[in-house]
């Protein structure tokens, strides 16, 4: 994994190096995320880009990788040229923005594209006989929330980051914030838990908020691996319920 990391980030230099438009080098960098992730996450975590939608017909912003539940989540639509997909919100698992770079501007945007994820609903799902709970943001969850990572090529001002998006957020519930950030030039933003001396990444730290933790900056050349195995350990873990894609027609529509 370690060499997988520094693969990635030459690949992203070059990729830097190489483009001199914005547009194409953030497509660039997203492209090679995608293909990161493929390489590296089982085949039962599909990626794609695009939006998710929810039974309500609320929508995302348009998003650079979105992970979901290959097995159980149907495609609403996806556009052969540019590879674009509308994704069921009942089937995502996580959510990852990618910047090419990052300050301290870009926290409300992150913030706002954030809880245009977070707040589609999750509740088409056909009724099962057995189901799973799971253990996040200090709660039991019937079904499992989208998480919200970020990840950037290069970050001006990590410790202004972490303390913008901690006032941010202050005002938010565990379960509606972003989860963490890595940014491939040497800083991960994690969640350190509380009790616990900020030290050892397998020890102090986590990608997903619980009670009493906060966000802060971890300085390590294996950013990138300490973010990756963040995902790994939540999005593994979850196996979403079939979902009822009735639910999605409207109301005076005939089945």
């Amino acid at each position: 994994m370690a060499q997988a990391a520094q693969q990635m980030r030459n690949s992203l230099e070059e990729t830097r190096v190489a483009l001199s438009h914005n547009l194409s080098k953030g497509e660039a960098l997203e492209d090679a995320v995608r293909a990161f992730l493929r390489k590296h996450l089982p085949d039962s975590i599909g990626i794609a880009k695009g939006q998710l939608i929810d039974s309500k017909g609320a929508r995302s912003p348009q998003l650079d990788v979105i992970l979901y539940d290959a097995a159980r989540t149907p495609i609403l639509f996806s556009s052969a040229p540019d590879g674009i997909q509308l994704v069921p919100s009942e089937g995502a698992l996580a959510v990852v923005e990618v910047k090419t770079s990052i300050g301290t501007s870009d926290v409300d945007s992150l913030v706002t594209h954030m809880q245009g994820v977070k707040a589609l609903d999750k509740s088409a799902y056909h009724p099962v006989s057995i189901s799973s709970t799971y253990n996040l943001y200090g709660e039991r969850q019937e079904i499992a929330p989208t998480c919200y990572f970020v990840l950037a090529l290069e970050c001006s001002n990590p410790a202004g980051i972490a303390a913008a998006l901690r006032e941010r957020h202050e005002q938010l519930p565990l379960g509606k914030r972003i989860d963490s950030l890595c940014s491939l030039d040497g800083y991960a933003l994690m969640n350190v838990k509380p009790g616990v001396e900020f030290g050892s990444p397998t020890e102090s730290i986590d990608a997903i908020p619980i009670p009493g933790s906060y966000l802060d900056v971890y300085p390590t050349e294996n950013a990138l691996l300490v973010w990756y195995l963040g995902i790994v350990s939540y999005a593994c873990q979850v196996e979403h319920r079939p979902i009822d894609l009735h639910m999605y027609l409207p109301q005076d529509e005939p089945l």
